[in-house]
């Protein structure tokens, strides 16, 4: 058995987080996959993996090994295309980390026209709202909302990111209509933890005067949908991404509030561990991804 059998069936193993699914996923014997291991382990004389009844976790040395060997299979991908025709069929995996409900009510139509393009093309999609680790977990791309503060990885923006003020008209009927952004620190808010400027609601008023809001917190939580549901529920107002609150102002079941002053906003970004090389398939899925939120903008 090959080094490079050895090192990719390592990787493939910490990607897929159990042997038997990286098993499945090369389409080889349980066995041989765990004999590539211990040959591995062997030659390099350290453990990389512990195994035990409750699972598989990744050792110290395990975890440096992997983020070194992962990008070294990328550049040997790459080094492949430079020698093959540009235009072939994209062929492997991509694992992409992603948010919930941004992915469920915004990405999903730019991925799936993405995947019908490219049929030879596999997605490995995880949903999360909590902050991934991209490079210690294995991922090839995240998509994130809000201002980047890891400045260990490379970014490409996709679009800017509107936020709305709004809130249910029974909360409005019963506590009154904020007027100023001063207003809001005699409300209750809803606030959203995925990002740091929806922890803070920031106005710029139309004089060019700025504020920063500071409304009782009656509620926050890291999933968007969860904040709005609260607002429909009347119990506060929320500053939240246009995408997930537009069709419920259309409906009436929120009314934006504060429509006068702009509220900072963050941007939407793909992220991806730096390196020389990136892998042809991730560079596609971002200039697909780029393009078409250049046509449509979310709202």
């Amino acid at each position: 058995m090959s080094r490079l059998d050895e090192i990719m069936t390592f990787v493939e193993v910490v990607n897929a987080g159990s042997i038997t699914k990286a098993a499945e996923r090369m389409g080889i014997v349980k066995s041989a996959v765990s004999r590539r291991l211990n040959d591995l382990e062997d030659r390099l004389k350290a453990r990389l993996l512990v195994r035990s009844t409750a699972g598989l976790s990744v050792t110290e040395a395990g975890r440096a090994f992997h983020e070194r060997a992962r990008r070294i299979i990328a550049e040997l991908d790459e080094a492949e295309l430079t020698v093959t025709d540009a235009s072939a069929d994209l062929s492997g995996t991509i694992h992409m980390s992603a948010p919930v409900s941004l992915t469920n009510l915004v990405l999903m139509p730019h991925i799936c026209a993405f995947l019908r393009l490219h049929p030879g093309l596999t997605l490995d999609l995880s949903l999360s709202d909590r902050f991934v680790d991209i490079v210690n977990e294995g991922f090839d791309i995240a998509i994130r909302a809000g201002t980047l503060s890891d400045s260990r990885l490379v970014a490409r923006k996709l679009t800017d990111m509107r936020r709305v003020t709004c809130a249910s008209p029974d909360y409005l009927a019963s506590r009154g209509t904020p007027l100023t952004p001063q207003d809001l620190d005699h409300h209750d808010g809803l606030v959203s933890t995925n990002a740091p400027e929806s922890t803070y609601w920031h106005y710029t008023a139309p004089d060019g005067e700025t504020y920063l809001a500071r409304p009782n917190t009656r509620m926050k939580a890291n999933n968007g949908e969860a904040v709005i549901t609260a607002a429909v529920a009347g119990l506060g107002i929320a500053a939240v991404p246009a995408f997930i609150s537009t069709e419920l102002i259309a409906q009436g079941a929120l009314i934006p509030v504060l429509s006068d002053c702009r509220l900072a906003a963050g941007s939407l970004y793909a992220i991806y561990p730096p390196g020389r090389h990136l892998s042809h398939r991730v560079r596609v899925l971002i200039d697909c991804l780029v393009e078409r939120f250049a046509i449509r903008q979310p709202t």
